[in-house]
C-alpha cells in the first residue's frame, strides 16, 4: 500500500512559468545553465545549478552553493515570480512531444514507504551527488526538483485522472525549450484527492525512473531533521516527503544510452575487431550510417570512423541465468569495455562518456569529429527489466536507462 499526500506547491505565477522551469541539474552543464540565465535571468537554473551563476574559475563547497540556491529561492519568492499553494493540492502534469504523451499525478511520497522497499530503485547512487543533494535540500530547506516514478498501470487511477483533465481549467500550457509541450492542472477538491488516495493504496510497488540521489537525499535529511527535532513523529513532518510525478507503466519512454570512448587501449583497429570476433558477429556497415540497434543484444559501434552492426553469437551470453547479466549494457561492460578497454568502473572513469535522449546522432557525430575513438549504441532498456530487477532488489550498471522526456525544474516545489 503506497501513501501519497498531496502539498502545498511553490510554484511560478502562469506569466512566468516558460522563463522559469528548466531541465533537471543533471542534463545540464554549468557553461549551458550560465548561457541560458544569460537570456532568462530568473530560470530556475539559479537555483537547481547554483554554480552556473558564479565565475567558472571559483570553486565552492557544496554548502556555499547551496547557501546561493537558497538566497535565489527566497529571491524568487520575496519577488512574488514564485508563489506558495494556499491549501494541499493533488496535480496533474502532462508531457507531449509528437506523437508521444504521459501524463502523471504530482504528488508527495514517503520517505518511510522509500525505506521500507515500497518505492523500489535500480540505480547505484554516486555518494558525491548524494551529498551535494543532502546540502542542497538541507539549506534552500526545500525539494526544488520531482523525481520520475511509474507503477504497473491501473484504469482506475487512469481514468480518474482523465476525468479532472476534461473538467478543470489549465494552470500552465507551454512549449519548453526542448520542444516539449508541458500541460498543468490543480486537484484541491477533497473528494476526489481523498478518491486519489485510496485509489494509490492498491499499489503495491512504484518504481523509480529518475530522482535516485534526490530520494536517498531526502531520506538522510529526514533522519537529520527528526534528529534535531527530537521528535518521536518526525515521520509526520514536511521534512518526511518528497515531491513526485507518478506515471503509469505503459506511458514510460526510455531510450538507448550510449558509450563513448576515448581510445582503444593500445589495439589496432584490425587487432580489436579480431578480439570481438569471438563473441559477437561483426558486419560493416557498407552505407557507413550511424547504426542504432533494433533489437535486444544487437549493438552499433563506430571505430576508425567506420560503422559496424554487432550481434552476439555466444548463446551463453544470451541464456544467463542472472537478468543483470542478460541486459545489453552489462554484455557490453562485461564483454568489451571491462576486458578488452580496461575500463572497470564506468561511473568513475575518464576514459567513458555517455549519451542519451533525442537527437543523439547529431551529438555522437560531433564527438566523433572531436576525437571521440569508439562509440557503441544499444538498444533502451525496456520498462519490464527495469522492473525486474527492482523487484528482486538488484542494481543496474551506470547508465543503464534516459527517461525522455525529463520533468521540468521549477514547476512544482516542496517546502518543509
Amino acid at each position: 500500500m503506497v501513501e501519497i499526500k498531496p502539498f502545498r506547491a511553490l510554484r511560478p505565477k502562469a506569466e512566468f512559468i516558460s522563463t522559469i522551469s528548466c531541465l533537471p541539474y543533471d542534463v545540464v552543464s554549468r557553461k549551458e545553465a550560465a548561457d541560458v540565465l544569460k537570456m532568462f535571468p530568473d530560470s530556475f537554473l539559479k537555483v537547481v545549478k547554483p554554480e552556473s551563476t558564479v565565475p567558472i574559475q571559483k570553486n565552492l563547497s557544496p554548502h556555499g552553493l547551496a547557501k546561493i540556491a537558497a538566497r535565489n529561492l527566497n529571491n524568487l519568492k520575496k519577488r512574488n515570480i514564485m508563489v506558495a499553494e494556499q491549501e494541499p493540492c493533488f496535480y496533474i502534469y502532462q508531457q507531449s512531444s509528437g506523437s508521444y504523451q504521459r501524463t502523471g499525478i504530482v504528488t508527495c511520497l514517503s520517505v518511510k514507504d522509500y525505506q521500507k522497499g515500497l518505492i523500489k530503485k535500480h540505480e547505484k547512487i554516486r555518494i558525491k551527488t548524494w551529498q551535494e543533494r543532502v546540502q542542497h535540500i538541507q539549506v534552500t530547506r526545500a525539494h526544488t526538483g520531482c523525481a520520475l516514478i511509474f507503477y504497473r498501470s491501473d484504469s482506475c487511477i487512469e481514468e480518474m485522472i482523465q476525468k479532472e483533465m476534461s473538467i478543470r481549467n489549465l494552470i500552465y500550457d507551454f512549449v519548453s525549450d526542448d520542444g516539449v509541450r508541458n500541460c498543468c492542472w490543480r486537484i484541491n477538491q477533497d473528494a476526489v484527492i481523498i478518491a486519489l488516495k485510496n485509489a494509490f493504496r492498491n499499489i503495491h510497488s512504484l518504481y523509480i525512473a529518475d530522482g535516485h540521489h534526490r530520494i536517498a537525499a531526502a531520506a538522510e535529511v529526514n533522519q537529520v531533521e527528526s534528529r534535531e527535532r527530537k521528535s518521536t513523529k518526525g515521520s509526520d513532518g514536511e521534512y518526511a516527503y518528497f515531491p513526485a510525478v507518478l506515471i503509469p507503466d505503459h506511458q514510460i519512454n526510455i531510450l538507448g544510452y550510449h558509450r563513448l570512448i576515448k581510445n582503444i587501449h593500445g589495439f589496432s583497429p584490425d587487432c580489436f575487431l579480431q578480439k570481438l570476433g569471438k563473441k559477437f558477429k561483426v558486419e560493416k556497415m557498407t552505407s557507413n550510417q550511424p547504426f542504432l540497434p533494433f533489437k535486444k543484444h544487437e549493438f552499433g559501434m563506430n571505430l576508425a570512423d567506420q560503422w559496424y552492426q554487432l550481434s552476439i553469437i555466444d548463446n551463453e551470453l544470451k541464456e544467463s541465468k542472472s537478468m543483470i547479466d542478460q541486459l545489453d549494457v552489462s554484455i557490453l561492460q562485461n564483454q568489451i569495455i571491462n576486458p578488452l578497454l580496461s575500463i572497470i568502473n564506468s561511473q568513475e572513469s575518464r576514459k567513458i562518456n555517455f549519451i542519451g535522449g533525442k537527437d543523439v546522432l547529431s551529438k555522437l557525430s560531433k564527438n566523433l569529429r572531436q576525437g571521440t575513438n569508439i562509440v557503441f549504441t544499444l538498444y533502451p532498456t525496456s520498462v519490464n527489466e527495469v522492473m525486474k530487477v527492482a523487484d528482486n532488489r538488484g542494481i543496474m550498471p551506470p547508465k543503464s536507462t534516459w527517461f525522455e522526456p525529463k520533468l521540468r525544474s521549477g514547476i512544482f516545489v516542496h517546502l518543509f
